[in-house]
């Protein structure tokens, strides 16, 4: 139960820290904000301050910065007033609608940072080594660390299988820890059906390592995007045939923190940094009512000059939103039923 508590409360600040994103970027852009809400539906809690009523909605499924304008059927807007969103120059909206992702990714840069330099990650050991495959060729042995791939510090086993699988068979530079000493490896993955291997078998080490300061803050920055980019390649292999399809909701992203959380405090640390991540990149697809859907429209107008026609982008984002909504709550029973029966 405590696990699952701190999982939801998890879900909760990510979703607090994209709001925030948008909301202290429309401030410093000068634009009014009226509501900044965690949840649909009817607030059961609010608490007003200045100019924005703070409120936690009935129905905990994401959260919204609800700002001057920013929907052309808002109520009691002066369409004159230069605090709303439209009459805002088009470079601030643009930053005020990406600072939601942007922050989402600074926060999961900030998360691996500290769980490199001052907590510790858990390494990825060799547990088996295939006689006859490449990594027996080159010299890998049972109980090494595998510490580095192609220069970066890898953390756990999927970016292993990340780097493997996109080299496409070229060799690749493997850096292992054997005995507290640093040895180096080229090894060319083998075709081993649709994916490439190197023929080992992998596990977590089981003691937590520190880095560098300078170690950390390159991980800082390059954890996010290696997971961008490995997102970005499940989708392309999902549209390939390579892979299904398994999309959760809200309800299934719970339930795996709960369980990452259960196997111990860095293990949950770390999927909160990969859900964060993957909110600031699902966030920017370029589909209506999406952030990165906005950004398209406004990204439109920077380059020509020219705003689109408000009603038509509402009408399309609204279409967006009716879809993801469906999609969502198919997702959500989904999950509740796999939850359920412990699927």
């Amino acid at each position: 139960m405590l696990y699952g508590l701190l999982a939801v409360l998890a879900l909760g600040v990510l979703i607090i820290v994209h709001e925030w994103g948008h909301y202290i970027v429309a401030k410093l852009c000068n634009m009014r904000v009226d509501r900044f809400a965690i949840g649909f539906g009817p607030g059961i809690l609010q608490r007003r301050r200045g100019e924005t009523t703070f409120q936690i909605g009935v129905v905990p499924l994401g959260g919204y910065v609800q700002i001057a304008g920013l929907n052309p059927e808002d109520e009691n807007i002066d369409p004159s007033d230069p605090r709303s969103y439209p009459n805002r120059p088009a470079w601030q909206r643009f930053l005020t609608i990406a600072a939601g992702p942007v922050v989402n990714y600074l926060f999961a840069s900030l998360l691996i940072f500290l769980l490199h330099w001052a907590i510790g990650v858990h390494g990825v050991m060799v547990h088996n080594v295939l006689p006859g495959r490449p990594a027996a060729q080159a010299g890998i042995l049972p109980g090494d660390q595998l510490f580095r791939v192609e220069g970066t510090i890898v953390s756990n086993q999927m970016e292993v299988l990340y780097y493997v699988d996109t080299s496409e068979g070229r060799p690749i530079a493997i850096e292992v820890l054997r005995s507290g000493e640093k040895k180096a490896f080229s090894i060319t993955p083998a075709k081993d059906g649709k994916s490439f291997r190197m023929g080992i078998e992998m596990e977590s080490a089981k003691s937590p390592q520190r880095h560098t300061f300078v170690d950390s803050a390159r991980q800082s920055i390059v954890g996010p995007m290696f997971m961008t980019l490995q997102t970005m390649h499940n989708l392309l292999d999902v549209i390939r045939g390579r892979q299904s399809a398994d999309f959760k909701s809200p309800v299934g992203i719970a339930r795996i923190m709960k369980e990452q959380l259960e196997r111990g405090f860095i293990r949950g640390l770390h999927f909160i940094a990969i859900i964060s991540t993957l909110l600031g990149c699902f966030n920017l697809l370029p589909l209506p009512a999406l952030d990165g859907g906005r950004l398209v429209f406004l990204g439109w107008e920077v380059i020509t000059r020219r705003p689109v026609n408000q009603r038509v982008e509402q009408v399309i984002h609204l279409v967006g939103m009716l879809l993801l909504l469906g999609l969502l709550l198919i997702l959500m029973v989904k999950d509740v039923r796999d939850w359920i029966f412990g699927r």
